[in-house]
C-alpha cells in the first residue's frame, strides 16, 4: 500500500490489487500501523486529495532526518543548540553535532557532555520535536582587586577617638591613655597591591580584557621609609606618634603641654601638638603637624599644617575692620565643638553643635551639627566659601543676618578666564601694531639695520602667535572646571533656613525673606533652584 521514493516521500498507490481506501482517515490508520508511523504526516494534502479522489498516486508522508541549529547569543556569552528530532529519518550522530559546531564557530566554553545529553533526548522523544540547550558558556572577566593600605599601629588620630573607660564604667573623656609611639624598625603600614583580576572569554574565543583594580599610593612621610619586596612595607626610621597623612603616615615628635598660657609662651613646633587643657586669650599655636585642644580656645591664634580639632569652645570677640579675635585655620580637617565670633578655615569644617557669627572657609565641605539628628546652627555671620555645606537651621527666627558663599573659588576660576580672555585681546592688539611696525621697518635704507628689527618683530609676532594659540586651550580648561565646581556646589538645610540669609552659589544670588523648611538649594538653569524636601 505504501512505498518510499528516491525523495525520502512515503507514496500511496492505487491498483486493482489495492484499491482506493475509503477515507483520509483510513490512511492515517494505515500509516500509523505502519514502518513508516514516524514519517512526517502531510494531513492537509491527504485530505485535499480525498474530497474527490482520483488518483493512481499520493505523497501522503515524508521522512526527515533530525536536524541541529546553533544559535549564539547577543552578547555572544552563550550558544543554544536546537535538536529537532527525525521524522523516520537517520538520528543526529554525536559526529554531526560536533561538525555543526565547529562550522558555528564555537571555539571556547563548550561541553561535550552537554551536548550528549541533548542527542541522548532524541531516542524518548516524539518525532519532530524540538528540544533545546545551552553547549556554551562564555565567562565574564573578574576584576582586579583595589590596592589598600592596612593599618598595622594606632594614630594620633584613633587614640583621640577612644577614650578610656573608668572602673565604674563611665568614660573620662580627658584621659586618652599614653601616646601610641613606635620606634625605628617598627611596621606602620602595609600595603596590599591590586590585582590585575581574570580575563574572561566569549563562546566564539575571543578575550574579554578584565578591569585591573585601582591601585593606591603609600608614600613615605616624615619618619618613615619604605622596605620589603616592592616597598610593601611603611616602617618608621624615627622614634615618636605615628600620624595618618595622605598617602600613608608620618611619624612625629609631639609636644603634649597642659595649656598655653603667658607662662609657656607662643609654640611653634615642627611635629604635632597636644593641648590638654586650655587656650588661652592672646597666645599662638603654630604645629607643622596635627593640633588637638582638649578643652577650649579664647581669642587666640592656631595654625596648622595637619588638622585641628578642639574638643570643646572656640570663642572670640569682634574687632575693628570686621575682624575676628579668635583664629583657627589647618591645610587639613578642622573639627571644633562650638564657636562663637571665630575665624574658622580647614579642608573640611566640622562643627558639631553651633556657629555664631563667625567667619568661616572651607575648601571642601562644611558640616555643622549631626547630620542624621539635623541639630546644627549657623546663626549670623559668614560663610566665606565651602563646596557643600550641610546644617539643621541656619539663620534666626529673629532674622539674623547670614551670609553664605559657596563655589568662591570657581568665582577666582572666572576672574582667572576672563584675564586669559583679555590677554589674547591684547595679544592680537600687538600682533596688529607688530604689522605697521614690519612695514615700517621695510622702508629702511640700512639693511643690517633692517635686519635686525625685521629679526626682532618676527620674534615678538612669533611669540604673540603661540599665546593665541595656547591660551584658549588653557581657557576651556578652566571653564571645564568651573562647571564641575558649580555643579557640585550646594547646601543642605535639614531643619529650617530663616529669612535675611543671603546664599551665593557661584556668581548666583538668593536672598531669603521669609522661613523655608528643610531643603537643598544648588544651581539649576542658571539659577538658584530649591528642592524642598519630602517625608
Amino acid at each position: 500500500m505504501f512505498t518510499l521514493n528516491n525523495e525520502n516521500q512515503v507514496v500511496l498507490t492505487v491498483s486493482e490489487q489495492t484499491p482506493m481506501p475509503p477515507s483520509s482517515d483510513f490512511v492515517f490508520q494505515a500509516l500509523a500501523n505502519s514502518e513508516f508511523a514516524d514519517c512526517y504526516v502531510l494531513t492537509k494534502e491527504v485530505k485535499e486529495a480525498f474530497r474527490d479522489p482520483d488518483f493512481d498516486e499520493l505523497i501522503v508522508a515524508e521522512k526527515h532526518d533530525a536536524t541541529l541549529t546553533v544559535s549564539v547569543s547577543e552578547d555572544k556569552m552563550a550558544a543554544t543548540a536546537v535538536l529537532t528530532t527525525a521524522y523516520g529519518g537517520e538520528l543526529m550522530s554525536m559526529e554531526q553535532a560536533v561538525e555543526i559546531i565547529k562550522q558555528a564557530n564555537i571555539t571556547r566554553g563548550y561541553k561535550q557532555v552537554w551536548l550528549e545529553s541533548l542527542l541522548g533526548k532524541q531516542f524518548e522523544a516524539m518525532p519532530g520535536k524540538e528540544l533545546s540547550i545551552v553547549i556554551a558558556k562564555g565567562q565574564i572577566p573578574v576584576a582586579g582587586k583595589n590596592g589598600s593600605l592596612e593599618k598595622n599601629v594606632q594614630t594620633l588620630a584613633d587614640r583621640v577617638r577612644q577614650p578610656k573607660r573608668r572602673e565604674d564604667g563611665s568614660v573620662d573623656m580627658r584621659d586618652f591613655g599614653a601616646l601610641a609611639s613606635v620606634k625605628p624598625g617598627d611596621t606602620l603600614m602595609t600595603h596590599h597591591f591590586a590585582t590585575l583580576g581574570k580575563d574572561g572569554f566569549n563562546v566564539l574565543g575571543e578575550t574579554l580584557k578584565a578591569k585591573p583594580g585601582d591601585e593606591v599610593k603609600l608614600i613615605a612621610g616624615d619618619g618613615t621609609e619604605l622596605s620589603g619586596t616592592d616597598d610593601k612595607y611603611l616602617v618608621a626610621t624615627i622614634a615618636g606618634v605615628p600620624v595618618d597623612d595622605k598617602y600613608g603616615m608620618r611619624v612625629d615628635d609631639v609636644f603634649t603641654i597642659p595649656n598655653v598660657d603667658v607662662k609657656s609662651g607662643h609654640i611653634d613646633f615642627d611635629g604635632s601638638v597636644i593641648i590638654t587643657e586650655n587656650i588661652e586669650p592672646g597666645m599662638k599655636v603654630t604645629a607643622k603637624g596635627d593640633i588637638t585642644v582638649f578643652g577650649s580656645v579664647e581669642s587666640a591664634e592656631l595654625n596648622a599644617t595637619g588638622s585641628i580639632e578642639v574638643k570643646e569652645g572656640c570663642l572670640g570677640h569682634h574687632k575693628e575692620n570686621d575682624e575676628l579675635s579668635n583664629k583657627i585655620s589647618c591645610e587639613g580637617n578642622l573639627t571644633i565643638s562650638y564657636a562663637q565670633y571665630t575665624y574658622l578655615s580647614g579642608n573640611q569644617v566640622k562643627i558639631k553643635s553651633q556657629a555664631s557669627h563667625c567667619h568661616i572657609k572651607a575648601k571642601n565641605e562644611l558640616m555643622i551639627g549631626n547630620p542624621e539628628k539635623g541639630d546644627g546652627k549657623l546663626i549670623g555671620g559668614k560663610v566665606l566659601d565651602a563646596k557643600t555645606m550641610i546644617c539643621g537651621e541656619v539663620g534666626t527666627d529673629k532674622g539674623a543676618h547670614t551670609e553664605i558663599h559657596l563655589g568662591h573659588a570657581a568665582v577666582l576660576l572666572k576672574n582667572r578666564t576672563d584675564e586669559i580672555f583679555e590677554q589674547v585681546r591684547l595679544c592680537n592688539q600687538q600682533l596688529e601694531a607688530l604689522e605697521s611696525e614690519f612695514d615700517k621697518a621695510l622702508s629702511i635704507e640700512d639693511a643690517d639695520k633692517q635686519q635686525n628689527l625685521l629679526i626682532e618683530i618676527s620674534d615678538k609676532q612669533n611669540l604673540n602667535e603661540q599665546l593665541i594659540e595656547l591660551l584658549p586651550n588653557k581657557a576651556a580648561k578652566l571653564e571645564r572646571a568651573i562647571h564641575m565646581l558649580r555643579d557640585y556646589c550646594y547646601l543642605e538645610v535639614q531643619k529650617a533656613l530663616h529669612s535675611n540669609v543671603e546664599l551665593r552659589i557661584f556668581n548666583k544670588v538668593l536672598k531669603t525673606a521669609r522661613i523655608y523648611p528643610p531643603l537643598t538649594a544648588r544651581i539649576d538653569k542658571n539659577k538658584i533652584e530649591l528642592e524642598f524636601k519630602t517625608t
